[in-house]
């Protein structure tokens, strides 16, 4: 929670928006996109993407070609989102 604040979380960021709400404003797909991969939705942002591996830039050698994120890690963070209504 570097960015965003959620409900119960106490120590968190502020840079994104807040994610109270969140599963209430985006089905479990367009959630999945974001935490996947943020860029096919906003190009421009600052998040990163976490389980894109190609066309990234300043990747250290030893991560390149590896996700931030598993699909299985994407799949929890989808449902852990949608439970914020």
């Amino acid at each position: 929670m570097l960015c965003h604040s959620a409900p119960g979380v106490d120590l968190a960021g502020n840079v994104g928006p807040a994610m109270a709400g969140i599963g209430s404003r985006f089905t479990a797909p367009q959630l999945r996109v974001r935490v996947a991969d943020i860029t096919q939705v906003h190009p421009e942002t600052v998040m990163p993407t976490f389980h894109r591996t190609e066309g990234l830039e300043r990747v250290a050698p030893e991560l390149r070609g590896k996700p931030v994120l598993s699909a299985q890690q994407v799949e929890d963070v989808v449902a852990y989102l949608s439970t914020l209504k």
